[in-house]
Protein backbone atom coordinates (compact mmCIF):
# COMPACT_ATOMS: atom_id res chain seq x y z
CA UNK A 1 0.00 0.00 0.00
CA UNK A 2 1.02 3.61 -0.35
CA UNK A 3 1.94 5.82 2.63
CA UNK A 4 -1.38 7.67 2.40
CA UNK A 5 -3.30 4.38 2.31
CA UNK A 6 -1.38 3.20 5.36
CA UNK A 7 -2.20 6.42 7.23
CA UNK A 8 -5.89 6.17 6.37
CA UNK A 9 -6.02 2.45 7.20
CA UNK A 10 -4.39 3.16 10.56
CA UNK A 11 -6.96 5.86 11.30
CA UNK A 12 -9.81 3.54 10.33
CA UNK A 13 -8.41 0.89 12.70
CA UNK A 14 -8.61 3.28 15.68
CA UNK A 15 -12.33 2.75 16.19
CA UNK A 16 -15.73 3.55 14.79
CA UNK A 17 -15.67 7.02 16.35
CA UNK A 18 -12.73 8.09 14.15
CA UNK A 19 -13.65 9.20 10.64
CA UNK A 20 -10.83 10.36 8.38
CA UNK A 21 -11.77 13.12 5.96
CA UNK A 22 -9.07 13.17 3.29
CA UNK A 23 -9.17 15.94 0.74
CA UNK A 24 -7.96 15.87 -2.83
CA UNK A 25 -8.42 17.62 -6.14
CA UNK A 26 -7.28 14.75 -8.34
CA UNK A 27 -9.26 11.64 -9.24
CA UNK A 28 -6.11 9.50 -9.00
CA UNK A 29 -5.58 10.58 -5.39
CA UNK A 30 -9.23 9.95 -4.61
CA UNK A 31 -8.92 6.43 -6.01
CA UNK A 32 -5.78 5.91 -3.94
CA UNK A 33 -7.58 7.08 -0.79
CA UNK A 34 -10.51 4.74 -1.45
CA UNK A 35 -7.98 1.93 -1.83
CA UNK A 36 -7.16 2.32 1.86
CA UNK A 37 -10.44 0.54 2.61
CA UNK A 38 -8.85 -2.65 1.25
CA UNK A 39 -5.81 -2.37 3.55
CA UNK A 40 -6.29 -4.60 6.59
CA UNK A 41 -3.71 -4.13 9.33
CA UNK A 42 -2.95 -7.02 11.67
CA UNK A 43 -2.69 -6.52 15.42
CA UNK A 44 1.08 -6.92 15.10
CA UNK A 45 1.25 -4.21 12.44
CA UNK A 46 -0.93 -1.89 14.53
CA UNK A 47 1.32 -2.49 17.56
CA UNK A 48 4.41 -1.79 15.46
CA UNK A 49 2.93 1.47 14.21
CA UNK A 50 1.69 2.46 17.67
CA UNK A 51 5.12 1.85 19.21
CA UNK A 52 6.95 3.62 16.37
CA UNK A 53 5.00 6.86 16.46
CA UNK A 54 5.99 9.64 18.88
CA UNK A 55 3.63 10.23 21.78
CA UNK A 56 1.61 13.44 21.81
CA UNK A 57 3.00 16.01 24.21
CA UNK A 58 1.58 19.18 25.67
CA UNK A 59 -1.84 20.70 25.64
CA UNK A 60 -3.92 20.98 22.51
CA UNK A 61 -4.53 24.68 23.11
CA UNK A 62 -2.72 27.35 25.13
CA UNK A 63 -3.74 27.54 28.82
CA UNK A 64 -5.93 30.61 28.25
CA UNK A 65 -7.87 28.87 25.47
CA UNK A 66 -8.22 25.66 27.51
CA UNK A 67 -10.35 27.58 30.01
CA UNK A 68 -13.09 28.07 27.41
CA UNK A 69 -12.99 24.50 26.04
CA UNK A 70 -15.91 22.42 27.35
Amino acid sequence: CTPSQLALAWLLAQGKDIIPIPGTRKVANFDENVGSLQVKLSNEELDLLRNSLPKAAGERYPERAMKIVN
